[in-house]
């Protein structure tokens, strides 16, 4: 699975960590359906975010998302 890929199966769990970190300035922990994490805490250029495998616990994602909504750094 590409990056664009797993950035898009799990969009809404990245979306509601990186929601929830901005509101509570502090690091969030989202944990998916099938136990995937999102993570995201503040970072000089936006909100840092990313995502750890079920079971594992690896990082398989991770990226910036800037005030203006782009993500950047994803990889």
């Amino acid at each position: 699975m590409t990056a664009a890929e797993v950035q898009k199966r799990y969009s809404d769990t990245i979306e509601r960590a990186i929601v929830e970190a901005g509101r509570l300035r502090e690091r969030v922990t989202v944990e998916a359906e099938d136990g995937t994490e999102a993570y995201a805490y503040h970072h000089p250029r936006g909100i840092a975010w990313g995502l750890n495998a079920a079971g594992s616990g690896v990082n398989i994602l991770r990226g910036v998302r800037r005030p203006d909504g782009i993500d950047e750094a994803v990889g």
